[in-house]
C-alpha cells in the first residue's frame, strides 16, 4: 500500500509535498550544509486550496513525514528536527 501522501524533490531549493489533491511547496535549499525542519517553515498548501489552515497537529505531522521521507528514504545525514 503506497503513502497517503508523495514527496517530490524537483529542483535543489524547493520539495513539493502532495496530499488528498493538494500541494505545499517547501522553499528547501538542498545546497545548504544543514537542511532544518522547525516551526519557522512557512506550510502553506498552494491555490486552490490555500485559504485552508494547517493546524499544529497536521504540521507535525507533515514535518514528521518530510523528515522520515529525507533521512531514511533519501538518506540526507545533516537534517535537523526535533519532534
Amino acid at each position: 500500500m503506497s503513502p497517503a501522501f508523495e514527496i517530490g524533490i524537483p529542483h535543489f531549493y524547493c520539495l513539493e509535498y502532495r496530499e488528498a489533491g493538494r500541494l505545499l511547496v517547501l522553499d528547501i535549499d538542498f545546497r545548504d550544509p544543514v537542511i532544518y525542519l522547525d516551526e519557522t517553515l512557512r506550510l502553506v498548501w498552494e491555490a486552490p486550496h490555500a485559504s485552508e489552515e494547517i493546524g499544529s497537529q497536521e504540521r507535525r505531522r507533515i514535518l514528521d513525514n518530510i523528515y522520515d521521507y529525507l533521512v531514511k528514504e533519501r538518506g540526507f545525514s545533516h537534517v535537523e528536527y526535533t519532534r
